[in-house]
């Protein structure tokens, strides 16, 4: 009796129970926002007088799914003299054409960190890179002679 037992446990552990086990399987990929392959890091204008227009390619890339912010920025508001007061500029403006970002940063004020920005859903072609033209346009001719300068930054944010 005491094998029939025995055998009748061993039989019951054996059969018919299924172990199961939940495994995770998980990756990520990380955020990647970025402005490259800017033809220059200074633009000159031949003649800085109004309409006179000087431009550049680059070229950007967002993989966020949720999109981004394209932002334009002048750190002086115009292009200030470095000759004379503070107060004193030539005004341009700044055209970016990227697809499907298009929007003007008008820096004619001297007002610092001025800036223009447009935010727009992602897709799979800003995730892969996309190019891009600003295009620099003179809107005032200066009164005074001299050196003008500004510093006009690009930033591409994930949204």
């Amino acid at each position: 009796m005491k094998k029939l037992i025995v055998l009748s446990a061993i039989a019951t552990l054996t059969s018919g129970a299924a172990l199961a086990s939940d495994i995770s399987v998980n990756g990520s990929v990380q955020s990647v926002c970025e402005v490259t392959n800017v033809d220059s890091s200074s633009v000159a204008f031949p003649s800085l007088v109004a309409g006179s227009t000087s431009d550049f390619d680059f070229s950007m890339k967002c993989n966020d799914y949720d999109g981004a912010t394209v932002k334009l920025t002048s750190s002086e508001g115009h292009m200030q003299t470095v000759d004379g007061l503070d107060a004193t500029g030539v005004g341009y403006t700044a055209l970016l054409d990227a697809a499907p970002y298009n929007f003007t940063l008008s820096a004619t004020t001297g007002s610092d960190d001025l800036s223009e920005s447009q935010s727009k859903p992602g897709s799979a072609a800003f995730a892969s890179g996309i190019t891009g033209n600003i295009l620099l346009t003179v809107v005032d001719t200066p009164i005074f002679s001299g050196n003008y300068t500004d510093q006009l930054s690009l930033t591409v944010t994930a949204n």
